[in-house]
């Protein structure tokens, strides 16, 4: 999390924006982004990705996950999260008993992520992607 905190703080100050200014681009209470930059949570699924968005920045970078994305050109979702998470099951040929067992996650989550019922937290959008060995832009369709 200290790493997202990080580079959140990084992007906001290349920009010249604080959190109150933030906050308000987002749509968000302002104690939400304070807690980001302090490193005391991450967003949910729709915060992260409107960050992403709004930043135009690669999901791996802002988590430290990679030092640097390749250049490219980050697009929107195109599909349903649970869409795109079934396709990548058979890409990447990871079965959902895998994840249950070597990934710790539980069944009733994949269930309702297949089935657009929920989203994954940020920290099992990594967990997920490092586990199927592809990056989270990757994993949210913003890169093809």
């Amino acid at each position: 999390m200290s790493k997202f905190a990080e580079n959140l703080s990084a992007l906001m100050e290349e920009r010249n924006l604080n959190s109150p200014a933030l906050a308000k681009i987002l749509k968000t209470d302002r104690s939400n982004i304070t807690r980001y930059l302090r490193g005391e949570r991450l967003p949910r699924y729709q915060g992260f990705l409107s960050l992403l968005e709004f930043f135009n920045c690669s999901a791996d970078v802002l988590l430290g996950l990679k030092d640097y994305a390749p250049s490219c050109e980050f697009s929107a979702p195109t599909s349903s999260f649970g869409e795109r998470f079934r396709i990548l099951l058979k890409e990447t040929n990871t079965s959902q008993y895998s994840l249950v067992e070597q990934a710790n996650i539980s069944g009733e989550c994949i269930f309702k992520w297949l089935n657009d019922i929920s989203f994954p937290s940020v920290p099992n959008l990594a967990t997920l992607a490092t586990f199927m060995d592809i990056s989270v832009d990757y994993l949210l369709g913003r890169i093809r």
